[in-house]
């Protein structure tokens, strides 16, 4: 399962009226909306690589010697995830897996999924859901490998990386909600995995509803540290594949703020469908798929 995102510039009304629970954005908001997709060369290629990465996990599966049916559902864009439920079930699937990709647990993501998905099945079939693999070796591995390079030729007490993830409302820290604190353990691993002595975290894509989000920004720290060093490397922890909220909030904000205060940019590319990740998810797919 992942977000899901639009198929083309005419797309993104319907898309973007789906997020919003079928209230249409306003011309401005959508106007907005167009120009970011349109800055990135048009919609962004999740798609392509949220299929790459469902192939590797299915691979994976198979090597386990798994014959598994593979289905994929988007949140927000067609096929949705209660539609690919629906086709389990006509194809007379008894025992589902499902796997989020997003690493982090929050009741705004992964749960959200886990209830269209189990909205979508008859009370006979088991569903299985994984909530969350943030701290998977593999998944620590594949970020540290995309940041390391970028570090080559950089003063170490000279740089700053700021890890980041998708900002959500603050009501859901007084709920318990672990996403933030799944998103510091894996931005800590990572840091400790390369020794990188001056590290730290922010929210981005932040969405403006009127009340207040997880900060601080991406942006803010940029600004707020840029009479301190040099070089900034940003490493998105929270998405898995470049789209529109990497490419253009990290992509072009990020490098933006960067330049706007001398201060030199890089941008660490997301896992994708790095083999090893995605082989080490279909183990956790293959361990959930053992017999009750």
């Amino acid at each position: 399962m992942h977000y899901g995102t639009p198929k083309s510039i005419e797309d993104v009304l319907p898309y973007y009226t789906h997020i919003r629970r079928g209230r249409p954005p306003s011309p401005e908001a959508l106007a907005d909306l167009v120009g970011r997709y349109e800055a990135i060369g048009g919609p962004s290629p999740l798609t392509v690589i949220s299929e790459n990465q469902a192939r590797g996990i299915h691979e994976g599966l198979k090597r386990r010697g798994i014959e598994a049916e593979l289905q994929i559902g988007t949140k927000h864009t067609t096929p949705f995830v209660a539609d690919a439920v629906k086709r389990l079930v006509e194809d007379g699937v008894e025992e589902a897996v499902g796997i989020v990709l997003a690493p982090h647990f929050s009741t705004y993501s992964v749960a959200a999924y886990e209830h269209y998905a189990f909205g979508a099945k008859p009370p006979e079939m088991r569903l299985e859901m994984i909530q969350r693999w943030g701290a998977l070796p593999e998944f620590i591995d594949a970020l540290a490998e995309r940041v390391a390079p970028l570090l080559e030729g950089w003063n170490p007490e000279e740089t700053l990386v700021i890890f980041s993830a998708h900002s959500l409302p603050e009501k859901i820290v007084a709920n318990g909600d672990p996403y933030q604190s799944e998103l510091l353990e894996t931005s800590q691993l990572v840091a400790d995995k390369l020794g990188i002595p001056h590290w730290t975290f922010a929210f981005q894509s932040a969405s403006t509803t009127g009340e207040p989000w997880l900060g601080p920004d991406i942006l803010d720290v940029i600004t707020e540290n840029a009479t301190r060093y040099k070089n900034v490397l940003s490493c998105t922890v929270g998405f898995v594949a470049e789209h529109l909220e990497v490419l253009f909030d990290l992509g072009i904000e990020a490098r933006d703020r960067c330049a706007e205060h001398n201060l030199e940019f890089r941008r660490a590319p997301t896992v994708g469908a790095d083999p090893k990740l995605m082989d080490a998810l279909a183990g956790l797919c293959a361990a959930m798929y053992a017999p009750a």
